[in-house]
């Protein structure tokens, strides 16, 4: 007679969700344009597969483009507004030219 094997203990389903403001910091568009690519029937957010399609397309555009290594738009801002407060000026300070 055969071996009696216990089951395997249950084990809950995960859920992964994702929505249009995640596909759209993946593909390093605004919501916006992602909106018009959906309309446009080039997305179907609800379909897995016509996601990673659509991400896959958009960073192959983007590498033959010559944009290896393209941040995304919220990493483009930040580094913008760091720039913008990091400008130095020429001149001294009042303590600095008191000090000489």
């Amino acid at each position: 007679m055969p071996k009696k094997v216990s089951q395997e203990p249950y084990k809950p389903r995960r859920e992964y969700r994702y929505t249009v403001k995640d596909i759209a910091d993946l593909a390093g568009m605004t919501t916006n344009a992602v909106n018009v690519a959906k309309a446009r029937g080039k997305i179907d957010p609800g379909d897995l597969k016509s996601v990673v399609s659509f991400l896959t397309r958009i960073i192959i555009e983007r590498r033959l483009g010559g944009d290896l290594f393209a941040p995304t738009e919220a990493i483009k801002r930040s580094v913008q507004k760091e720039k913008r407060g990091a400008q130095v000026s020429g001149k001294k300070g009042k303590r600095a030219a008191t000090r000489e």
